[in-house]
């Protein structure tokens, strides 16, 4: 009777701890039916709130053919996979059907020791080649892809209807043309989430550090000799500004983007060669506050920086603040370092137009010195790395360059 007992308790503990995503989806006008996607919402909260919130409608997104801030609309349904590599990955997410869009904002990546590229069927978030780059679109494995754990944030795995994702994996089924896009479009026709502890998973946490898109007020005068109109807001701090324009409230073009970094009030954005005779302005906010900041500088005798490889083997590198300094590791060696620098990627002051969002380098540093001595070789190496911070004090490296490189968790200690 005990075990029973302990049993029923384990049982309904493992069940109130499940959120799903049924995907509906359809190949053309034909229904393949529906598969779903145990959310993996305890160990990678931050990407689960901003999928759910996504597909629910509950959090807010840009438009990014007009501007509009689209509030309670679920985003995932009618959109496509529109990219399908039969023997890699399935991926959709994308508005415009390209993979070039997103819902106006990017998230802080998030890994897991337990979550990996480990299989078929593994739910993982998309991004571009910077860190940090992740909004809407995700994609579906096919395979085991060990070589992106610790770059792409898993954050699901599909439980059921598994018949649907193996039947991705065959091209005469799926056949694709250029780009890998599918020839027959592959539509989700609803993403619906549900389960036990959906409704107590709060996805606007301010420990998510999620980034969030509002509506903003301004005044707009118009220099009609001088063919310019100026806007005129509050600036707030760690926001980015998304300015799009219209002659006739229906045709809206994006104009530009401003990453402002600290406040200021009245804050005048000016627009020019605009001759037509009448001209609206639409700008949409997304606030980064809750992400931490890079420091302005890292290359001080007040800091160590600790990277950890794993299994307690860690590096430890303490800059003098005068381009030198010291490292140490968990076997006792240890030496100089030299040509050290630090650049803080998105400095804490002013603001900046920008052609494309830029937020992603609000949490990024630039690190790179000469490890003297270093173990193995006893040469000199080289380590040239962002520092992509999750929290003010803890990260993970993204090494620069264009190949993929080793990414490893880092903190910074006070010396």
């Amino acid at each position: 009777m005990k075990i029973a007992l302990v049993f029923l308790l384990f049982f309904t503990a493992a069940l109130h701890a499940q959120i799903y995503a049924d995907f509906t989806v359809k190949q053309g006008t034909t229904s393949l039916g529906t598969f779903r996607v145990l959310l993996e919402h305890e160990k990678a909260p931050r990407t689960c709130a901003n999928f759910i919130g996504l597909a629910s409608g509950k959090r807010p997104w840009i438009d990014v053919t007009n501007g509009a801030v689209r509030v309670n609309r679920p985003y995932y349904d009618g959109l496509t996979f529109h990219r399908l590599i039969h023997s890699f990955m399935i991926q959709g997410g994308s508005p415009n059907g390209q993979g070039t869009d997103s819902p106006g904002y990017s998230i802080l990546d998030e890994y897991h020791p337990d979550l990996r590229h480990s299989s078929d069927y593994v739910l993982s978030m998309a991004k571009s080649g910077s860190p940090n780059t992740g909004g809407s679109q995700f994609f579906i494995t096919l395979a085991a892809t060990p070589f992106l754990n610790d770059k792409h944030s898993v954050f699901g795995k599909v439980i059921s209807g598994k018949a649907i994702i193996d039947g991705f994996k065959n091209p005469s089924l799926f056949p694709t043309g250029a780009a890998d896009k599918p020839v027959t479009p592959i539509i989700m026709d609803s993403v619906v989430i549900y389960g036990p502890s959906y409704a107590g998973f709060d996805i606007n946490a301010a420990s998510l550090r999620l980034p969030h898109v509002s509506g903003t007020d301004l005044s707009i005068t118009r220099n009609a000799a001088a063919s310019s109109m100026t806007a005129i807001f509050n600036r707030k701090t760690k926001t980015e500004y998304f300015t799009y324009g219209s002659p006739n409230l229906t045709a809206w073009s994006r104009l530009g983007i401003v990453l402002s970094m600290n406040a200021e009030n009245a804050f005048q954005l000016n627009i020019e060669s605009r001759t037509e005779p009448s001209y609206f302005l639409r700008i949409a906010p997304v606030d980064y506050g809750q992400i931490p900041d890079a420091p302005p500088n890292l290359n001080s005798s007040a800091k160590t920086l600790r990277i950890i490889f794993g299994a307690g083997d860690y590096l430890s590198i303490s800059p003098d603040g005068a381009g030198g300094g010291t490292w140490s590791n968990t076997s006792n060696r240890s030496g100089t370092i030299t040509q050290t620098a630090w650049t803080d990627s998105a400095p804490s002051e002013d603001s900046f137009a920008v052609s494309n969002s830029s937020a992603f380098f609000i949490s990024l540093g630039d690190f790179r010195t000469t490890l003297q001595n270093y173990p193995v070789t006893d040469n000199s190496v080289r380590l040239e790395t962002w520092l992509s911070f999750h929290t003010p004090t803890t990260g993970w490296t993204e090494e620069l360059g264009s190949t993929p490189g080793n990414r490893f968790a880092f903190q910074i200690l006070p010396n």
